[in-house]
This record gives structure tokens, C-alpha cells and sequence, in this order.
């Protein structure tokens, strides 16, 4: 399920086609903005306390794709209190439900490389109750590794429940609302505001310690995230 553009030797997180951003917008913020990653999974949470529809963002560079962030609609779409939400992953929806083999390989295959998954899930209610979750997740870039240039990336999704639809009324991809999604999530990590209140002991031109080749945990936002 990997795909890949050989051009630029690195994972395209879906497909890119269906969206305006692009990779000849990747361009890196203001010189000196690193972030550790503690404090890019803070300011995503705070993203996704503005988006007024359920979505979620997972790190899958984390043991296990911990939830990061979920917005006020997620929280109320399931009944779990956020606090009961971020830090898992978030097959403990999957918990009593039936979930096929294709869409478990799919969700996978999305958290390995960031490949586009759309499908209808059975999803459990924190109340026990059951419903159709439309789940459309994929991969979005983020950023880069301040000492690696390696890409930083997150699994972004937009859920819906679609329990009362027929199967020819689902929508099965969300461009606008992940577009919405991905600018907030841009807006976030590169806003002077939230950079310099998010930097921590690093002065504003100071490039972090590299000298080890270990990776260190100082992220670059870009000023637009791509697919």
C-alpha cells in the first residue's frame, strides 16, 4: 500500500490530486521557529478545539498512533471526555464491533504511509450504544526534522455518522473540511504568536544541537502543509 514519488524520494501521504495544496508549496517557516514535539502535539490539540466537526489527529511516530488531537464534535459525536480520548488509538471505538479485515489492512496501511482510507465503520458510543462512523483519514506533512530534514507527519481524520443514510447518500471523501483541517493545523504551528510562546529556552536565531545523529526532538513547521 506504500506509494510513492521516486522525484522527491519521499511517502505522498494519499491523494494529492483532490486538493489545491501542493508540494511546490513547501516551504519552511521563519528562520529559528523549531518546535519541540511535545509542544507541536499541545498547539495541534488546540487546532482541533476549533473545528466545529468531528475530526481527530493521531501521531504515528508515536508507539502506538496515540490520538493528539479531537475536536468538540468528536468528543460529543462519541461521549468520551477528551481526556479519556487523547493518548489512545483509536481502534478502542472498534471495542464489541465488527470491523472487516479490508478496512483494518486500510486504517493500517493509512497510519504506515498515509494513504488515503475511506470507509464505514462500526464504532461504540462510550454509553455502549452502536453507530456508522464514516471514517476518511490520510496523511498530512507538517513539517521537517530541524537536524534530519526529515518529514514530520501526522494522520489527520474527518468522521460522520452515517447510520441513518443510505449507502448511495454517503459522502466518502471530505476535501473541503480536510483542506479546513489542514489550514488550522497550519495556522497553528506557524502563527508568531503560538511559535514564540511554544519555543521554550531556544532564542529566536538559535538553531538546535545537532552534533549527535540521533534525532532530536525539534520539529520546523511548514508554513503550508502538504499532502
Amino acid at each position: 500500500c506504500k506509494k510513492e514519488d521516486e522525484s522527491k524520494n519521499h511517502i505522498i501521504p494519499g491523494d494529492s490530486h483532490a486538493y489545491h495544496v501542493t508540494s511546490s508549496e513547501m516551504v519552511a517557516s521563519q528562520e529559528g521557529a523549531t518546535l519541540e514535539i511535545e509542544d507541536l502535539h499541545e498547539l495541534i490539540a488546540q487546532a482541533l478545539d476549533q473545528i466545529s466537526f468531528p475530526a481527530t489527529v493521531a501521531d504515528p511516530e508515536v508507539q502506538g498512533c496515540p490520538l493528539i488531537g479531537v475536536s468538540p464534535d468528536f468528543v460529543a459525536l462519541t461521549q468520551f471526555p477528551t481526556a479519556a480520548i487523547l493518548g489512545r488509538n483509536c481502534r478502542f471505538l472498534n471495542d464489541g464491533c465488527h470491523i472487516s479485515t479490508s478496512a483494518r489492512e486500510g486504517m493500517r496501511c493509512c497510519t504506515r504511509t498515509g494513504k488515503h482510507f475511506s470507509d464505514v465503520v462500526a464504532n461504540q458510543r462510550a454509553d455502549g450504544t452502536h453507530f456508522l462512523n464514516l471514517l476518511d483519514m490520510r496523511g498530512l506533512i507538517i513539517g521537517k526534522y530541524a537536524n534530519t530534514g526529515d518529514e514530520k507527519w501526522v494522520v489527520i481524520a474527518v468522521q460522520e455518522d452515517v447510520s441513518s443514510m443510505e449507502p448511495s447518500e454517503i459522502p466518502f471523501e471530505h476535501v473541503d473540511l480536510m483542506e479546513e483541517l489542514a489550514k488550522a493545523i497550519g495556522d497553528a504551528l506557524t502563527s508568531s504568536k503560538n511559535i514564540f510562546a511554544h519555543r521554550g529556552t531556544l532564542p529566536a536565531q538559535q538553531e538546535p544541537d545537532v552534533s549527535t545523529e540521533s534525532r532530536e526532538p525539534f520539529f520546523l513547521p511548514f508554513l503550508v502543509p502538504i499532502w
